[in-house]
């Protein structure tokens, strides 16, 4: 039976990635002309900025409390339990990042200025740190989802698998390639992350056997 209070984490996944998918959609555009602070300022200054940061940031709320409820619910194998506890704590910590994303768009002037943008370079900094932190998380949470699953369902943990390298090298790789077009990797890894979300919360987890217990002889 479908209970709130057992597989409401599944409800704050499926409403995580729909939120991720509609965020995506309103984010501006980038591409790798500019240096990364006037990248930054063209996109920080797009009336799709908060729209689209505000949702992204819902998203991330309700990722990590879906992860957090399921963690609680003991709905998966007990091997699942602390994969599952670690996402659920890096996804936390995202959180933060998010809304720092979103704020960023405060120091827009200041970036296209050239000036200091101290809520731009936190989540700059943030992002450094917790894109491939989250990205690990979700690579081993969606591979212990995969061995938990059985049958097609696996297909769901090989898309979380991939969200997952994508988000764990699409910071660094930025930095590291500042003339390239990196922007279908962000892009890649969020509506993936949405799509592993969503069929998660979908699937669900799987059901525990149930074994019939054999009848004893009576004693004599």
């Amino acid at each position: 039976m479908f209970t709130l209070r057992t597989h409401g984490w599944r409800l704050a996944l499926i409403a995580s990635g729909i939120l991720l998918v509609l965020g995506g959609r309103l984010h501006p555009s980038a591409d790798a002309e500019d240096s990364l602070a006037e990248e930054l300022a063209t996109m920080a200054a797009d009336d799709r900025w908060i729209p689209g940061h505000a949702l992204i940031a819902a998203s991330a709320v309700l990722l990590a409390v879906g992860l957090w409820a399921a963690w609680g619910s003991r709905a998966w194998p007990a091997r699942v339990q602390l994969p599952l506890a670690f996402a659920a704590a890096a996804f936390t910590a995202y959180v933060f990042e998010t809304i720092a994303h979103l704020s960023a768009g405060a120091d827009a002037a200041d970036l296209a200025a050239g000036e200091t943008a101290p809520v731009a370079m936190t989540h700059i900094g943030l992002s450094i740190v917790l894109y491939p932190i989250t990205g690990w998380a979700l690579i081993l949470l969606a591979w212990s989802f995969g061995r938990a699953w059985r049958g097609w369902r696996r297909g769901v943990a090989v898309v979380g698998v991939v969200a997952g390298v994508l988000q764990t090298f699409s910071v660094p790789l930025s930095i590291l390639l500042p003339d390239a077009e990196l922007s279908p990797v962000f892009a890649g890894a969020a509506m993936l992350l949405a799509v592993f979300s969503i069929g998660t919360g979908l699937v669900g987890a799987p059901r525990r056997s149930v074994t019939t217990p054999v009848p004893q002889p009576a004693a004599v």
